[in-house]
């Protein structure tokens, strides 16, 4: 190999996408055994439940967010990671929006090893199917050293490769 060639390094990524439903009448509970698909609940609130323990404030709006049953997804499954949330709204965004909801996120952090970040977020076919929903799509970039990406990266695959499902439950 020529000594004066210069090697580049792939850029390699994790994505974790969190959907979130709000609204100020939403409650819920109400609706937790009509959602359809597989899921966990990373958080979720009512109106009047308390934001922070040992105060009298309250959130004075209703939210529900959702993990991908895999949580995290590697450029490997991106594809199929992203397909779940959209066939996730398309299943669900009904039932959210007949019981109070009317603010819609999906929440991305994309990490990151490497030196340039580029990448694409739901292709243009999916952002078709996504569009109807009116949902905002917030991205934070977090740059991880080498060591710690391939950790992480090993952690992600071996869940993907178990065929193993999180059961739908609310996840700390």
């Amino acid at each position: 190999m020529d000594k004066n060639r210069r090697l580049y390094k792939i850029t390699t990524m994790i994505y974790k996408f969190l959907f979130n439903a709000a609204g100020d009448n939403f409650i819920p509970d109400n609706i937790l055994n009509l959602i359809k698909g597989e899921y966990s609940i990373a958080s979720k609130n009512t109106p009047n439940d308390k934001n922070f323990e040992g105060t009298e404030n309250v959130y004075s709006y209703g939210a529900i967010t959702f993990w991908h049953p895999k949580k995290f997804s590697t450029e490997e499954n991106i594809r199929e990671y992203e397909k779940w949330f959209i066939e996730f709204i398309e299943n669900n965004h009904k039932l959210f929006q007949d019981n109070g909801a009317d603010n819609f996120d999906i929440y991305m952090e994309i990490y990151y090893e490497g030196e340039q970040c580029n990448f694409e977020i739901f292709d243009k076919n999916l952002l078709k199917r996504l569009s109807p929903f009116d949902i905002s799509l917030p991205i934070s970039i977090y740059l991880l050293k080498e060591i710690e990406y391939l950790k992480w990266e090993q952690e992600i695959k071996s869940d993907w490769d178990s065929g193993d499902i999180l059961e739908p439950s609310l996840q700390d």
